[in-house]
């Protein structure tokens, strides 16, 4: 590895590690960025199982300290890891992502997703969740990005995004690590993100800790690609307080 900080970006589900190409451009000049691709593994079906994969492949390239941002499944990824090897983190974040566990009717709807993925594979529940993934003001604006993430989406494992759905839905809550952690903290929230309503991060914004927000006023989901200047800054200002302790 360089001598530059190391930016892990734990990208989240339905998507792959390309979602992330536009901020490896804007902040590649500053930091070291580590992009795994988790999108078709099969054999992860908790998330602890994921975070371990992303903490080996750390491990395996040298990464003594990093600093985490998780979008989505990403940031429970995250979480995980910042529980259980606080050791090697400098700081994370969740990227329109929380803590909190599932509730019943969020966990009714993961079972129907399964069930979904099950019996008509990936595309018709890529079809439904891209779309929902982007606030509605962008729909039209973005209309040939929507596209071309439907079909890549499509192209991922039935049983990967499986996988993926039983981790999330298992998942247990982990307010207890932002609460305990002493480590800088970033929560990136969208305010028409239909996924992590914007209600739930602001509870996250007012947790004890060394917590940094960031608010994107006309985002969704996917604020790499809805607001992509705003989330390079956010992350770059996050970037600038770690690296100046």
């Amino acid at each position: 590895m360089t001598d530059k900080p190391v930016l892990c970006l734990i990208h989240g589900h339905g998507v792959d590690a390309s979602i992330w190409d536009g901020l490896y451009a804007e902040l590649s000049s500053d930091v070291q960025i580590v992009k795994p691709d988790l999108s078709t593994l099969t054999n992860h079906d908790t998330i602890e199982a994921y975070a371990e994969y992303v903490y080996s492949l750390l491990q395996t390239a040298q990464v003594e300290r990093v600093v985490l941002i998780g979008h989505s499944m990403g940031g429970y990824i995250a979480l995980a890891i910042a529980e259980n090897h606080p050791e090697i983190i400098q700081g994370f974040g969740l990227f329109h992502s929380t803590a909190f566990a599932d509730d019943e009717a969020r966990k009714q709807k993961r079972q129907a997703a399964i069930e979904q993925l099950e019996q008509q594979g990936s595309q018709p529940f890529i079809e439904t969740v891209i779309p929902a993934m982007f606030a509605d003001e962008n729909q039209e604006r973005m209309a040939e990005t929507i596209k071309a993430l439907i079909t890549k989406g499509s192209q991922l494992p039935a049983a990967a995004l499986k996988a993926g759905v039983i981790a999330m839905k298992g998942r247990p809550d982990r307010t207890h690590v932002l609460k305990d952690t002493s480590l800088p903290v970033l929560i990136i929230a969208g305010r028409h993100d239909k996924l992590v309503p914007f209600e739930k991060s602001e509870e996250l914004f007012q947790m004890p800790g060394n917590i940094q927000t960031a608010v994107l006023e006309k985002a969704g989901h996917l604020g790499m690609l809805e607001e992509p200047e705003v989330t390079a800054n956010a992350i770059r200002r996050f970037l600038i307080k770690i690296m100046a302790v």
